[in-house]
């Protein structure tokens, strides 16, 4: 069972990766509506991670750049582009 979004605790700075409750509360729309709009391709698919590859995890700028329609893949942080670019 997932938690209600009036009762998931947020942080005051969103995560570079996050759930699908943390992210569907920052949207503002239930986790079933989350799964729709990655099912309809509205959102991107989630990373798998883990040893078992069974963590679901998206990265919050792709979803952003999904939502307003840019993709271009240029992340608007300059840390992320120097990383996307194989600079440390």
């Amino acid at each position: 069972m997932t938690t209600r979004k009036d009762k998931l605790g947020l942080t005051s700075r969103l995560t570079a990766f996050v759930t699908r409750e943390e992210g569907a509360a920052e949207l503002r729309i239930s986790p079933s509506t989350w799964d729709d709009m990655v099912k309809h391709k509205q959102l991107p698919q989630p990373y798998l991670i883990g040893p078992n590859h069974d963590i679901k995890r998206w990265r919050w700028s792709e979803i952003e750049r999904r939502i307003v329609g840019d993709e271009s893949g240029e992340d608007d942080q300059p840390y992320f582009r120097g990383l996307a670019r194989g600079a440390a």
